[in-house]
């Protein structure tokens, strides 16, 4: 068998695979209508019923909330952090070549 024969066998053998897959996807497959509600939907019921907010509730709430004393929001500290400033690209290849950082890989120059 050459390489030819085997190579035409396969591309059929494809072909045919593929085209009984198309037929069976546009044909034989079970059809799903869009008319008839599908089981796999959910459906909530609202539980509460609207309520209308007018513009004078709010500001009254504004002011009762603005009366609170509210204590600050304390964040916690991981201690100093300073920075020496971003580099160039250029600088970062020139300073991995001379070993003045500390890199995990070969860079390739």
């Amino acid at each position: 068998m050459s390489w030819t024969d085997f190579l035409t066998t396969i591309f059929t053998v494809y072909l045919l695979y593929y085209l009984l897959n198309l037929f069976f996807d546009l044909f034989l497959s079970p059809k799903i209508s869009t008319e008839e509600n599908s089981e796999d939907e959910h459906f909530f019921a609202e539980t509460f019923s609207p309520e209308l907010i007018t513009l004078e509730e709010k500001t009254q709430e504004a002011v009762a909330g603005s009366v609170k004393e509210e204590k600050p929001a304390v964040a916690i500290s991981s201690g100093p952090v300073s920075s020496t400033g971003g580099i160039g690209l250029k600088q970062l290849f020139s300073l991995a070549k001379d070993n003045l950082i500390e890199h995990t890989r070969a860079i390739p120059y």
